[in-house]
């Protein structure tokens, strides 16, 4: 039987240790200096319309909104490029899980299912060096777990006999895979290592 694993991303196989806004801030800082709050909000309120849109690059319509607003004519490229290194900064990859992972895909086809875009999520993966094969997004599904479009792209790109699907949230990836005819895994980060248990079962 051939099975394909697939997790969400942050809150599962990355974890957040800043917030999103310092995140933020820590790369407009880092490209302009003190940045004030204004382009804070300037860059959340443009990404958070084009997300909801389903747009494939929410983040470079925040900066882009960013770059239309801040004085020294700083281009959308230089302030991408702070916050995916600040973004990589602000992650961490729960203890265990490179085991985990390195083991269960001698057997199973690991993948990532989420609900943020594609550019940023090939970046995450990169950057944390996860051995990821298959990459499927809300925005390439035209719909957001928990809707069954996302769990049905990610049958199309990859022939197994089961499909399993390991997430944080209960409603998105529990619900959203139950009622697509995944297996369900819910993760929690509280408690026992999840990961280190499933490096023990695979």
């Amino acid at each position: 039987m051939t099975t394909a694993v697939f997790f969400a991303l942050e809150g599962t196989l990355l974890t957040r240790t800043d917030s999103r806004e310092a995140v933020v801030r820590t790369a407009l800082d880092e490209t302009l200096g003190a940045a004030p709050d204004a382009l804070v909000t300037a860059y959340f309120e443009a990404f958070a319309a084009r997300a909801d849109a389903l747009d494939p690059e929410p983040h470079r319509a925040g900066m882009a909104a960013v770059a239309a607003q801040a004085d020294g004519n700083p281009t959308i490229d230089d302030l991408l490029s702070a916050l995916r290194a600040a973004d990589a900064d602000a992650m961490r990859v729960p203890e265990g899980a490179h085991d985990a992972l390195a083991t269960l895909g001698t057997d199973a086809h690991l993948g990532v299912l989420t609900n943020g875009d594609r550019a940023w999520t090939l970046d995450r993966i990169a950057a944390h060096d996860l051995p990821i094969q298959t990459v499927v997004t809300a925005a390439e599904a035209g719909a957001r777990k928990p809707d069954p479009a996302p769990f049905e792209l990610a049958r199309d790109r990859v022939a197994a006999d089961e499909y399993v699907l390991v997430g944080d949230d209960y409603e998105r990836d529990v619900e959203g895979a139950r009622a697509a005819g995944f297996v369900p895994i819910h993760y929690e980060e509280s408690g026992p290592n999840f990961w280190k248990t499933l490096d023990a079962l695979a």
